[in-house]
């Protein structure tokens, strides 16, 4: 486990899944959420609120109601520190992610782009290493790719017996999985 390399995520759990003990400071999340009922932006909270406590600032790229609602009305994220940008659907969206993961200005970028291509994906996870940016961006599983040079390729699922988050590797094969509350 290397801690100067991540971000703890809060969570004990998933720390104990996660390559190296924690989100990457540098690098590429991607969180595909199943279902309507699955809230994974519950997973990134106690990371954001430390981020913007320290005053590395967080951008919000297209991202749906329940996401601002949430990042806003959290009392231990610092407001301040954070931009929403919204941008016309598709590529436009991963294109804006790329050029403020550039400029190195923000500790997280998290994105709703509404599409997947294979270069993009590649090209996002060298601007997040060139700014030394975590990037997380959340998909529905019909974006998922089973192959993917994404850095930490979660999935999210929920169902009547609770919420799953489970770690995919870069061909799209489940890794390990956990409980989460």
């Amino acid at each position: 486990r290397c801690a100067s390399r991540v971000i703890p995520t809060g969570i004990t759990v998933l720390d104990g899944m996660l390559p190296d003990g924690g989100w990457p400071k540098a690098g590429v999340v991607e969180v595909t959420v199943s279902g309507g009922r699955a809230d994974a932006m519950g997973l990134f909270m106690p990371a954001l609120a430390r981020s913007t406590q320290q005053g590395r600032g967080l951008v919000l790229v297209a991202p749906p109601y329940s996401a601002r609602k949430r990042v806003f009305t959290n009392m231990a994220v610092n407001s301040l520190g954070v931009m929403q940008i919204n941008t016309h659907p598709g590529r436009s969206t991963l294109w804006t992610v790329e050029s403020l993961m550039e400029s190195g200005g923000y500790g997280i970028v998290m994105a709703w782009p509404g599409c997947n291509t294979e270069l993009m994906d590649k090209r996002l996870q060298k601007a997040a290493m060139q700014g030394k940016v975590l990037c997380v961006l959340f998909r529905p599983p019909c974006q998922r790719r089973s192959v993917s040079a994404i850095s930490v390729r979660l999935g999210v699922d929920v169902d009547d017996a609770g919420r799953t988050v489970y770690l995919v590797n870069g061909r799209g094969d489940r890794l390990a999985g956990a409980a989460w509350n």
